[in-house]
């Protein structure tokens, strides 16, 4: 029986996770509540899923990497932690079509990273699809009203430059998973928001929508996610994750009616030709290495 190769099941984990994420911006405007509410429900949602797998996978690593801290753990933790809130701002603020597009920005961000912190090379093919995925985003993400809010741009900035550091670092993290630290970084983010949140009420009727977003969508994808780095370079990992780019808009366009518009189509498109691009071109680099042993 033929088995996957290290890439195409880096590449698999990647794109299973995605598309169980895909319906995330669609279900946060389903929800339409306040973001520091649903951000509190998502996470003690994200800890108590994660932590559960986490510990029945091994109890002895959940143990371990909760208590003996490392500055790679508290990158990971603030990274991922602050992402998840920023993502639903950026949604609340920007709609959900033109937040998914700046997602785009995330192989950039764990180039960048992966290059200052690890001195990792990022080669021809990696590079010129990154381009593409910034060209996807500067034509998609045009549409921004200049009246956004200061949250709404913060937002647009922080979830792919804060979520490409948190891949880079994992990537380098020496544990297996992540998924202790994920979601100590969850539960924290609910903790800072009890203080400051005067209610923390879910929005009448929204109830299973919310159970839906924060105990199944974000922690079973980010679960899979997550353990990608450890098969694929940072970068690439953050160019699969933009395939909700394009499963994104069309589920929230069916869920709220919030049609894409027309620079989306024109973004996404050249999103896919790059990650089909660099796929192929990836696959044929490892065939010849084949046929060369």
């Amino acid at each position: 029986m033929k088995t996957l190769s290290t890439y195409a099941y880096g590449t698999l984990l990647m794109i299973i996770g995605v598309l169980v994420l895909s319906p995330d911006s669609g279900v946060l405007r389903l929800i339409d509540g306040d973001p520091y509410v649903i951000s509190f429900w998502r996470g003690l949602g994200i800890c108590a899923v994660i932590w559960c797998f986490a510990l029945i996978r091994s109890p002895r690593e959940f143990v371990i990497q909760l208590s003996t801290p490392s500055w790679l753990s508290l990158g990971i933790l603030l990274s991922f932690g602050t992402s998840s809130m920023a993502f639903v701002f950026g949604v609340a603020y920007l709609g959900a079509p033109t937040m998914l597009v700046f997602v785009s920005m995330t192989p950039l961000a764990s180039a960048v990273a992966s290059w200052v912190m690890f001195r990792e090379q990022t080669d021809v093919a990696l590079w010129l699809a990154i381009a593409l995925a910034i060209v996807g985003a500067s034509i998609a993400g045009s549409a921004i009203p200049m009246d956004t809010p200061v949250e709404g741009w913060l937002a647009a900035l922080m979830v792919p430059g804060l979520t490409g550091l948190g891949i880079s670092l994992t990537r380098h993290h020496p544990g297996d998973t992540i998924w202790p630290i994920y979601g100590a970084a969850s539960l924290l983010v609910a903790i800072a928001l009890w203080f400051v949140v005067p209610s923390v009420a879910i929005p009448e009727g929204t109830l299973w929508l919310v159970l839906f977003n924060a105990c199944f969508t974000v922690p079973v994808s980010f679960a899979l996610i997550t353990i990608a780095p450890k098969y694929l370079p940072a970068p690439e990992v953050g160019l699969y994750l933009l395939l909700e780019t394009l499963i994104g808009p069309v589920i929230v366009w069916f869920l709220v009616s919030e049609a894409p518009r027309e620079n989306d189509f024109i973004g996404g498109a050249i999103l896919l030709t790059a990650l089909i691009g660099l796929f192929t071109y990836r696959m044929r680099q490892s065939t010849r290495k084949g046929v060369a042993n």
